[in-house]
């Protein structure tokens, strides 16, 4: 084709187009008009203003059929390229308003979803199968960052804390109760624990760096049980924890949640009474809140139920 034709083949609204497509097809302008509702003369007219910016004759108009020319042969097999291509763009536009086309990016944390995170990934896979998913590890400070830049649509953190409370919208979806790690050999394993017994013991835990609230609650913890944890050491991960743990450095009070990171040489033991938990909340940015996102949130949303069961 003459590189002018493909020029014009551009520039042309995709209505003239798919007018002459059906009469190529249809073979006269009168079915062409019952298959497309627009009647003979609208379709002739745009066919005509067709030609002209083409320069050239694309349909022999006969008194029984209408035929392409040569040049209309060549211009059709083109725009039929084009057509089928605006009709996936179409069709892709509409099924991102649904949220079924896109991209979704989750942050979590391994210990604080372990029990539901992997059946909630598989069951909005095989619902949105076009949906591009993203799991990004990271704890609660770089999720609330993530979520704010833009990095993570999602996150499976804890509950919202200034200033992001304000900024950020989230949702909880279970509290976790604390439980005592003890090495296999404790005298008080495997529980359960009153925790006022555990008043002498060496206690290891999380820095307060990396989660300032949940240090305080393990500390408020004891407090209420009168006594000030003893703390002979920690590390920045609940893995290190739990290792310290292991090697008899001391004891942990831990979320539940991190009984998933499976530490051979421990135990997790129930701690009574049952007085302390910290929340799981699923949290976004409002301004990021597209279709993809609703989809996601309202399928958690569907399984809460089910995740506070195997939380």
């Amino acid at each position: 084709m003459p590189e002018s034709l493909r020029e014009t083949l551009t520039a042309m609204e995709l209505r003239h187009l798919r007018y002459l497509s059906a009469v190529a097809e249809c073979g006269t302008f009168r079915e062409a008009s019952r298959r497309l509702h627009v009647s003979q003369s609208a379709i002739s007219e745009q066919i005509a203003d067709l030609e002209h910016e083409v320069g050239a004759p694309l349909l022999d108009r006969g008194q029984r059929s209408t035929r392409l020319t040569a040049e209309g042969e060549l211009f059709l097999e083109e725009a039929r390229k084009t057509l089928a291509s605006a009709d996936r763009a179409v069709d892709l536009a509409r099924r991102a308003l649904l949220g079924q086309e896109g991209s979704l990016t989750i942050g979590f944390f391994l210990w604080g979803v372990g029990g539901f995170f992997a059946s909630i990934i598989r069951e909005f896979r095989r619902l949105h199968p076009h949906v591009r998913l993203t799991l990004r590890e990271m704890q609660t400070p770089g999720q609330m960052e993530a979520l704010e830049s833009g990095k993570i649509d999602i996150g499976f953190t804890r509950p919202l804390e200034p200033p992001y409370d304000r900024r950020l919208r989230s949702e909880l979806l279970l509290n976790d109760p604390f439980v005592a790690v003890l090495p296999r050999d404790h005298p008080l394993a495997p529980g359960p624990v009153n925790i006022a017994h555990l008043a002498r013991e060496r206690f290891v835990t999380s820095e307060r760096s990396t989660n300032p609230s949940l240090f305080d609650s393990i500390v408020a913890l004891c407090s209420r049980a009168g006594f000030s944890p003893t703390l002979v050491n920690s590390s920045p991960t609940w893995a290190g924890v739990l290792t310290l743990v292991e090697s008899g450095e001391g004891i942990a009070l831990v979320p539940s949640g991190v009984r998933y990171l499976r530490t051979p040489g421990v135990v997790f033991a129930e701690i009574l009474p049952e007085t302390a938990h910290v929340g799981l909340s699923i949290a976004w940015d409002p301004r990021n809140e597209g279709p993809v996102v609703r989809n996601f949130v309202a399928l958690v949303r569907a399984n809460k139920e089910r995740i506070r069961g195997n939380a």
